[in-house]
């Protein structure tokens, strides 16, 4: 459970930072799951460190990753933040490569159809390595979840990439941000809105991200997950594996999504 001062930073600054709360013997297990994964997925071959590696669905694919999700060390803290009934929007396990420009994830589609801004979507990052500020940790711009400092920075990430203007006259990585540096163990709750980006990091970082929905509540929210849906390759598509799962919490994340009709995706 987050205590009432996280509960109000994640509200404020739009995001929390819990400390180890996984043990060394639980972040063994899961990294050998998440590097089986990815490696499955390339057929085992060496990971070559060219181009960044992506794998959705991917916590779908292990048990052991699926129970992560409906740990409590998970669950309770989003259904704090999201509330009773929450949706599961997808999972993805990635290799990263490089600098991650300042972006929002806000479903943006070329008709500029975001996320409504009082609807929040809660993205959950583990590292498998040690990231500080220099070597690819995640950076936030605290309160960039809110609509008037979110529509202040959307220029951004429309700029054709941020490496060929300055933002504010800033190189992209001085531009004022909080970097939240993080160890194996530690576990990262962001408003999916927010900007953030990470820089310095070499081949190879390797993060998994949950990321989780209210159920909607209005029309209009019903709405924005139909047209995000239509858009979307992964995500909104429980896995066929969670379908009747014996866990509640796992059902209870997916049942809303299969209530309107949404397909589900081979895991």
């Amino acid at each position: 459970m987050l205590t009432q001062d996280e509960v109000e930073h994640f509200r404020t600054f739009g995001f929390v930072v819990r400390r180890q709360i996984f043990s060394a013997d639980d972040m063994a297990g899961l990294t050998g799951e998440f590097d089986d994964v990815l490696a499955e997925a390339r057929g085992y071959e060496p990971f070559d460190g060219r181009q960044r590696q992506s794998v959705q669905p991917f916590v779908e694919r292990r048990k052991l990753l699926t129970d992560v999700v409906a740990d409590d060390r998970i669950y309770l803290p989003l259904q704090q933040l999201l509330g009773e009934g929450f949706v599961w929007v997808g999972s993805d396990g990635n290799l990263y490569v490089g600098d991650t420009e300042w972006h929002g994830d806000r479903f943006q589609g070329t008709d500029g159809d975001h996320l409504p801004w009082d609807y929040e979507s809660i993205k959950v990052v583990f590292y498998f390595d040690p990231v500080r500020a220099d070597t690819g940790c995640l950076r936030v711009i605290p309160g960039s979840q809110r609509q008037e400092m979110g529509d202040r920075l959307e220029f951004m990430w429309r700029l054709g990439g941020p490496r060929r203007a300055k933002p504010f006259g800033l190189d992209p990585e001085d531009v004022p941000c909080a970097a939240l540096e993080s160890d194996p163990g530690d576990v990262v709750f962001f408003s999916q809105g927010m900007a953030h980006a990470s820089f310095g990091g070499g081949a190879g970082r390797r993060m998994l991200a949950l990321s989780l929905m209210p159920a909607p509540r209005s029309e209009e929210q019903v709405a924005f997950l139909r047209r995000a849906y239509e858009r979307m390759t992964f995500s909104l598509r429980p896995s066929d594996k969670w379908v009747g799962h014996e866990n509640p919490r796992i059902r209870g994340m997916i049942e809303p999504l299969l209530a309107l009709g949404f397909e589900t995706i081979e895991a």
